[in-house]
């Protein structure tokens, strides 16, 4: 009940932005230069700007980014993420550890793709880890489902996609 119940909290976050990257195999570190170049953007404008509040919500099938108002208290819009466009995600970066990030493939409307790297940074150290267990968690549902909604056919595919989505969650 205790990994229910976590999946649908909100967990408070600031928004760092998103950065297009190169490369579809994603491996521990991968995540370390987008984050860092994401880091150093949010430090040069936090100066002169609000930090970009938002609540994060990881279900089995979305991720759910409510980026709110300037008093944290309204949503101004959402960003919607199907679990299955994520390639990986991690945790404590060594720029911050309180950073919580993951790649995501976005279908552009000529049906081409990109790989973004999302990053939010999060109240704690520990917060950040249980994202990255959570999204795990999540995806691991999401393929099981459509493993067995027959979506996926092949078993040999079917291991491959497993071991392509990668987490590292401490």
């Amino acid at each position: 009940m205790e990994g229910n119940v976590s999946q649908f909290r909100r967990h408070k976050v600031t928004y760092l932005g998103k950065v297009s990257i190169t490369g579809l195999q994603f491996l521990s570190g991968c995540t370390e230069k987008p984050v860092n170049e994401l880091w150093e953007k949010h430090e040069l404008t936090q100066k002169d700007s609000t930090p970009a509040h938002g609540m994060l919500e990881i279900h089995p099938f979305q991720v759910r980014l409510r980026h709110l108002d300037v008093k944290g208290e309204a949503t101004v819009h959402m960003d919607t993420f199907h679990v299955a466009r994520i390639a990986y995600c991690t945790a404590d970066h060594e720029i911050n550890p309180n950073i919580f990030a993951w790649i995501y493939r976005e279908i552009n409307d000529d049906l081409t793709y990109q790989m973004d790297c999302h990053a939010v940074e999060c109240e704690t150290k520990l917060e950040a880890k249980r994202l990255a267990h959570t999204m795990k968690e999540a995806f691991k549902k999401t393929f099981n489902s459509m493993k067995s909604d027959g979506r996926i056919h092949k078993t040999s595919l079917s291991d491959d996609l497993s071991q392509e989505f990668a987490s590292d969650d401490g």
